[in-house]
């Protein structure tokens, strides 16, 4: 995972969100629980601890509402999204065309279809998911 933060550093121009603490994060995950989703991964987890979102060029991994007011939240976004599968999906992030999900079942990611959630193309890790979503080339 520091691979990636290091390549996502380099990136100028982008917009992350301020980091959370334990605290937050076990406050947060006990929220998605409430609210029938699954808690997140750890990948995920470690990502929030670090940017708690990041927005570039219309690519976006959404973040954690600790606080009122936060745009791109991730169980905000799974509420309006309304995906057919939200026991085992959880979307992540977005861009103009496609969501980033989490599918539990299978402990994979996927960048699936705004529209039908038809599943476009499947990644076996979170890094990798994200290098693709911020066009990161290995």
């Amino acid at each position: 995972m520091n691979n990636l933060f290091d390549e996502i550093n380099k990136i100028p121009f982008a917009v992350t969100g301020t980091p959370l603490n334990e605290k937050d994060i076990i406050s947060y995950q006990k929220k998605m629980v409430e609210y029938g989703y699954n808690q997140l991964p750890p990948e995920v987890i470690t990502f929030l601890k670090k940017y708690n979102g990041f927005l570039l060029e219309g690519r976006c991994l959404w973040g954690a509402n600790t606080k009122k007011g936060y745009r791109f939240d991730i169980l905000s976004e799974n509420n309006l999204a309304e995906a057919p599968n939200y026991e085992d999906m959880t979307l992540l992030g977005s861009t103009e065309t496609t969501y980033v999900a989490w599918f539990k079942s299978t402990n994979s990611y996927s960048m699936v279809d705004n529209y039908d959630f038809s599943v476009i193309h499947t990644f076996d890790n979170f890094q990798n998911a994200v290098r693709y979503l911020l066009k990161i080339d290995d």
